[in-house]
């Protein structure tokens, strides 16, 4: 979910075989180094100090940026009132709807809030495996997200877009297709290294696990541990990164809703994991 998102373009495996991971993913050859499986959310935000909270519920930049033309304001139930978040039985849900009326004057004039959830200050690793199990929401205009970016104490100056590695994003038309790419800028301007990834049913039906699994010569993406594609990692890959998570409503990419599209909006998520690679494998 790059602040400037590329045209997406079918991807295709590199020529360079060796960049390759295992065709399934091998559990026994991972240590658990992170794990949220949402008993209860942990979080903090501009009115708090993290602490021990495991989540921000914002972006590294300030709460009122919107990016990508999207129509939705990340809000926080600390500063708004009001919760985008919800925990039944470990599944969180992060909800999407129309802009409550109590909240017109201080979203920015978006028509939708929603939440997002990120690791910066809490939590981060450089190379290793990235994991969320997830159901993504259908309908038009809706935009689902697991990825991840490098972590620093603030925006670095001088730096437009960073490094960005997109384990899972859905657009809620495409019910069938899941997106992975990489975002770069280590030959100046911003390139995007897209793969589209079209399954047999719709991935809305049913919780699914996004992975991918990132060394200093590529990265890999495995959807419920079976593996989609690769890619050589970028030199500027190069810091630990944190986890973002996120539903957004409209933007450039998958465009606004329409009457079809039924709010709320829920993206569901079992667990987030990190794990680093078993040295007896």
């Amino acid at each position: 979910m790059a602040v400037v998102f590329a045209a997406t373009v079918q991807g295709t495996v590199p020529a360079n075989a060796s960049i390759t991971g295992p065709k399934t993913l091998n559990d026994s050859c991972w240590q658990i180094s992170f794990e949220d499986s949402f008993d209860e959310l942990s979080t903090w935000s501009e009115l708090s100090e993290a602490g021990t909270a495991r989540w921000r519920t914002q972006y590294i930049w300030s709460r009122d940026t919107i990016i990508n033309d999207e129509q939705q304001f990340y809000i926080d139930p600390d500063v708004h009132g009001f919760s985008p978040f919800s925990i039944d039985d470990s599944i969180l849900s992060i909800v999407a709807q129309p802009t409550p009326r109590a909240l017109r004057g201080v979203v920015e004039g978006q028509p939708y809030v929603s939440g997002v959830l990120t690791t910066e200050k809490g939590f981060s690793q450089q190379y290793g495996r990235f994991e969320v199990r997830a159901k993504v929401p259908e309908g038009q205009g809706l935009w689902s997200a697991f990825w991840l970016l490098p972590s620093f104490d603030s925006w670095p100056e001088g730096v437009a877009i960073l490094p960005e590695l997109d384990v899972m994003e859905h657009l809620g038309h495409q019910p069938n297709v899941f997106h992975t790419s990489l975002h770069t800028n280590q030959t100046g301007p911003l390139t995007s290294h897209p793969y589209d990834h079209t399954e047999d049913a719709p991935l809305s039906d049913d919780f699914h696990v996004y992975s991918a699994v990132w060394t200093a010569e590529s990265v890999n993406w495995y959807l419920d541990g079976e593996w989609r594609a690769a890619h050589p990692t970028p030199q500027d890959f190069s810091r630990p990164v944190h986890f973002l998570l996120n539903l957004a409503v409209g933007g450039t990419w998958p465009g606004s809703p329409d009457g079809t599209t039924e709010f709320p909006a829920i993206y569901s998520v079992d667990y987030v994991r990190a794990y680093v690679q078993n040295p007896s494998c």
